[in-house]
């Protein structure tokens, strides 16, 4: 009799260890198989963090509430960046993971898209470089390398009188003349202005001027003058090139929700997102992953 109830028990214990590395009910990342990696990884032009593991590994245990917290933090800040694992333990697997040289456990996997080239007849996801991920196993250190390797679509002005403003305005390859553009006092563009870019790629064109304007701009855009208003604090402004005038993002008082920019967006420009959770492609996938309703980081 003891030595069946130690046969269950030891079922029991395979069973919660089986268990304990499974990001199937984990709403913030893909549980992804040999059917759906590609579809997930490399129909995107999003950056991707796969962990390659087994459930028995004690180091992909030790790592899960890092990938857990991870996973939490880029879907709450909704950049354009897939966090993911796959069980090589599973035999619909091994193929997978022997096609990208897994060999210990856990492998962190960064995919980066090929760079989108402006005004090609659709968006190339096609042959995403990959490279293993060495560096320090926290949160803070997996975050900072991977929105490093998020593609940047942004066109960055020193301020508002800096060259080339005006034609980029003018500008209707690429974006077909719908424009966005932050004014901010930021030196470097941000992860969630870089990832606004990418859903909105050879849809919308964004730019950024690295400086506050103190005093109003009077440009010729396109034969005809229009102003842009003095800045105070970050604005991001939308050119309305019928109307010939900019309108500025009033929706909330921080530039850090990303669905609340993009719906903006959208129904002013009448244009869909090609990626992200409002987007064709977003919506499904979302069967592979769920999603939350945070707060966000600002532009």
């Amino acid at each position: 009799m003891k030595f069946i109830q130690f046969i269950h028990l030891l079922s029991l214990l395979s069973i919660v260890i089986s268990l304990q590395d499974s990001y199937t009910l984990d709403s913030n990342i893909f549980e992804l198989t040999s059917s759906n990696f590609n579809k997930v990884i490399h129909n995107s032009n999003y950056t991707s963090i796969v962990k390659f593991y087994a459930p028995w590994c004690q180091y992909c245990q030790k790592l899960k509430p890092v990938w857990t917290k991870l996973g939490k933090f880029i879907n709450d800040s909704k950049y354009s960046i897939n966090v993911a694992s796959v069980n090589c333990d599973k035999d619909y697997n091994k193929q997978l993971c022997s096609q990208y040289k897994i060999s210990g456990f856990p492998t962190l996997m960064v995919f980066r898209p090929p760079k989108f080239s402006k005004g090609a007849a659709s968006v190339n996801t096609k042959n995403h470089a990959s490279e293993v991920y060495n560096g320090e196993r926290s949160v803070k250190s997996i975050v900072n390398f991977i929105t490093s390797r998020i593609k940047n679509y942004v066109k960055k002005f020193h301020n508002i009188n800096s060259d080339g403003l005006k034609e980029w305005l003018e500008e209707k390859e690429g974006g077909g003349g719908v424009k966005v553009l932050l004014i901010t006092k930021a030196n470097s563009i941000s992860p969630l202005l870089k990832s606004l870019a990418i859903d909105y790629l050879n849809k919308v064109d964004f730019a950024m001027i690295g400086k506050l304007n103190e005093d109003s701009k009077l440009l010729e855009i396109d034969g005809v003058e229009v102003t842009i208003a003095p800045s105070t604090s970050s604005t991001l402004l939308y050119y309305d090139k019928e109307d010939h005038k900019f309108i500025k993002y009033e929706e909330s008082k921080k530039l850090n929700d990303k669905l609340q920019i993009e719906k903006w967006i959208s129904k002013i420009s009448n244009i869909s997102p090609v990626e992200g959770p409002l987007s064709k492609k977003g919506k499904k996938f979302s069967k592979y992953r769920g999603v939350k309703k945070v707060e966000h980081d600002e532009l």
